[in-house]
């Protein structure tokens, strides 16, 4: 079977995505410290996620990075460290 090419987001759809996605990573990652996403394998789909991460990191104040392999996209603070968690004394 002969696998199709995704149908980009609509405007529409992209309008309603970017809120959405970028309250739950944001929500996410304050729990967590990391989320990783297995399912985004299309250019388009990481590129909607970029922009995400970048509106979570506005929204937060502290930047978000995304490691993109093939077994899809992690997002995670540059900083390592959640924001009620301390710095173990051996850390400069």
């Amino acid at each position: 079977m002969e696998r199709r090419a995704p149908t980009p987001l609509t405007p529409d759809e992209m309008a309603r995505f970017l809120p959405a996605m970028t309250e739950w990573l944001a929500k996410e990652l304050l729990e967590k410290g990391s989320v990783r996403l297995a399912a985004l394998d299309t250019a388009g789909s990481q590129r909607n996620f970029q922009e995400v991460a970048g509106r979570v990191s506005t929204m937060l104040g502290r930047r978000v990075i995304t490691v993109t392999s093939s077994h899809g996209m992690t997002f995670e603070f540059a900083d390592g460290q959640l924001p009620d968690q301390e710095r173990s004394p051996i850390t400069p």
